[in-house]
């Protein structure tokens, strides 16, 4: 059952606080600067039609500034051998070519009563100070610092995904790499097909994408995650959409076949400048 746990971190992945220089970022045009905008998305995690848990985002964008908040609670099932609840923040420099992570907080607390508080502070967009509490040992599996150049904390890794900065050939296209203060690793987002997106709840109509996600493991893991875990594919139907603002890139499905049946993450609720697109 450990590895239905590995499963749902692997869908949630691109989406929960715990777990890209922006300088190594990418481009994006038409984006408004100076003005305010704001994005909130709720998902539920499902594996094999049975509710797990729940992730959201709420992000505001002011004068080039962003700051977001991002929540993930686990419940049913998932719960007797991964009980998590995350609460994190983030916020930093954004514009219509680049993001830039200032700092990053998150509270974790999982099974019988674990708590980890970690913060990420940035100088010029390298991740400069940790903090820790507990702290963690890192020995023998250790981050290099070069590894960490360039990176975005996980929560700054959604904004560079949803805000569409790092988008290339299309806005399924991108790598977002990431440092969350142990691990570094990669998100790496490509274009499978054009589709038409029909939510099944109604929240979503329209032009969309078929994406497929790696989740690519580059350092700061241990031997024994490496070899246990075997993430299966990801596929993401993706929106791109707006509201009289910047345009956002948003995840309306995100799913992986498994041993337990489908995973996935589902868009339940969806606010671009406090309404829903149309």
């Amino acid at each position: 059952m450990k590895k239905l746990g590995v499963f749902v971190f692997g869908i949630t992945v691109l989406f929960a606080p715990c777990g890209t220089a922006l300088a190594a970022g990418g481009t994006a045009t038409g984006q408004p600067t100076g003005r305010a905008d704001s994005l909130q998305l709720a998902m539920t995690l499902y594996a094999g039609g049975i509710p797990l848990g729940k992730v959201d985002m709420d992000a505001k964008f002011t004068g080039g500034k962003y700051h977001v908040v991002s929540n993930l609670e686990t419940s049913g099932v998932v719960n007797v051998f991964w009980q998590s609840e995350i609460q994190a923040s983030s916020s930093g420099k954004l514009d219509a070519k680049k993001l830039e992570p200032e700092l990053y907080t998150s509270f974790y607390t999982g099974h019988n009563a674990k708590h980890q508080e970690v913060s990420l502070t940035y100088e010029n967009g390298y991740p400069a100070k940790l903090y820790a509490n507990p702290p963690y040992s890192t020995r023998g599996f250790e981050v290099k610092p070069e590894e960490k150049k360039g990176t975005f904390d996980p929560l700054s890794a959604m904004l560079f995904i949803t805000s569409g900065v790092g988008a290339t050939s299309s806005p399924c296209d991108m790598v977002a790499p990431v440092y969350d203060g142990r691990r570094r690793y990669s998100i790496e987002i490509s274009k499978i097909e054009n589709i038409t997106i029909k939510m099944d709840n109604g929240l979503y109509t329209g032009p969309g994408y078929k994406c497929e996600i790696i989740y690519r493991q580059i350092s700061g893991f241990s031997p024994r995650v490496l070899r246990e875990a075997n993430f299966p594919k990801i596929y993401a139907w993706v929106a791109q959409v707006s509201n009289g603002g910047r345009s956002f890139v948003i995840p309306m499905r995100v799913w992986a076949k498994s041993q337990y049946g489908t995973i996935a993450a589902v868009a339940t609720s969806l606010k671009v400048n406090g309404a829903t697109p149309k």
